[in-house]
């Protein structure tokens, strides 16, 4: 998942402490819906990136669509390249389902490396959208869905 819409700067100054917009959270809270809906009641790992508007974001899943999970802070989340390769790999090594919650470019070409380019997000990776990817046998991943 890439967070929810963030505001431009943050009293502070630092990017790592932007907040989530009001629409932002709305935007979330929307998507967080439309994927409990799919889960039922399957358990679900939450990580995200250690960033203001990742967490915030993680947190408005978490309340919504998995409300016994804890969210579980991981640096390479916050990442501008794909380097959660690894933890894709932990996460599939023992079959735990999991919401990743990270950043622009890293999340789309993340999702673009585990499923051959995914051709199916030619209008690239949205705020507040999550791809929803399953594993495809030793050889890679499918994206089964988009939830905007």
């Amino acid at each position: 998942m890439r967070h929810g819409p963030a505001a431009d700067r943050a009293p502070s100054g630092r990017d790592f402490d932007r907040p989530l917009t009001p629409q932002g959270r709305e935007a979330v809270a929307n998507v967080a819906r439309a994927l409990r809906a799919l889960r039922a009641d399957d358990p679900l790992r939450v990580l995200a990136s250690p960033l203001l508007r990742a967490q915030q974001t993680a947190e408005v899943v978490r309340a919504i669509a998995a409300p016994n999970a804890v969210i579980e802070t991981r640096d390479e989340l916050a990442a501008d390249e794909p380097p959660a390769l690894g933890l894709v790999s932990e996460l599939a090594a023992l079959g735990e389902d999991a919401l990743l919650v990270g950043h622009q470019p890293a999340v789309e070409a993340l999702v673009r490396s585990l499923c051959c380019g995914a051709p199916e997000l030619a209008s690239g990776f949205r705020t507040a959208m999550i791809a929803c990817l399953s594993p495809h046998g030793d050889d890679g991943w499918t994206l089964d869905g988009v939830l905007i």
